[in-house]
């Protein structure tokens, strides 16, 4: 190969090197780079968010019975509860191993049901909400009012609508905690549910992180 040849091979490579590629793939790796922060800043900012814990709420609720006999103190009740749990978080799944529905009559608690345990845990995805219907707290309780429950009782049966007050208390993977619905529940007649309940929110009464 003459030197003509050489050296205009030599200018031809020289125009291809190793900025020109840089040139033409830097604003991607920007862009990429940008998109992953954002999504990385997205995931975090809903890891930390407080608060943290699921909302609970009564979307329906009938009592059919709630009488107490003051002579044996006995507390007859029958209550059907349609429940729903939300997860308000964007990104990040929820884990619960553990809740529990605990009944309280003004100081007094009459009655508990289990709704998840460690044999029946679920998963609940992001944003998103599920219910649990017609879960029934039913039975006979031997407890002994105060006289301020029992004055608050008796004027419960006047009005015909009696206010119980439900503990959520939950475990989930990385948080537990507990929630409290404050409840008016109309009583029917024969063994039937009475209508005019409103739908009532739950508000949280401790939030415990577990782990991050």
């Amino acid at each position: 190969m003459s030197a003509k040849d050489e050296s205009f091979g030599s200018s031809y490579l020289s125009s291809f090197d190793e900025t020109d590629n840089i040139k033409i793939t830097k604003p991607h790796v920007l862009r990429f780079a940008l998109i992953m922060i954002f999504v990385c800043g997205m995931i975090f900012s809903d890891i930390t968010e407080i608060p943290t814990a699921p909302k609970f709420a009564v979307e329906n609720a009938s009592l059919s019975q709630f009488n107490y006999t003051k002579t044996n103190h006995t507390l007859s009740y029958k209550l059907a509860l349609n429940i729903t749990i939300t997860n308000p978080k964007k990104y990040i799944g929820l884990e619960y191993n553990d809740i529990q529905v605990i009944a309280y009559y003004g100081k007094t608690r009459f009655a508990f049901v289990t709704l998840v345990n460690e044999t029946a845990s679920f998963y609940q995805n992001p944003n998103t909400t599920v219910s649990f219907e017609n879960v029934s707290v039913q039975g006979q309780k031997l407890v002994l009012f105060a006289e301020s429950d029992f004055n608050k009782y008796s004027l419960g049966t006047a009005a015909g609508v009696y206010s119980v007050d439900l503990l959520f208390a939950f475990k989930e993977t990385f948080v537990s905690g507990n929630a409290i619905c404050n409840l008016k529940l109309p009583l029917g007649f024969n063994g039937t549910a009475a209508p005019g309940f409103q739908t009532t929110k739950c508000w949280e009464t401790l939030l415990l992180i577990l782990s991050l």
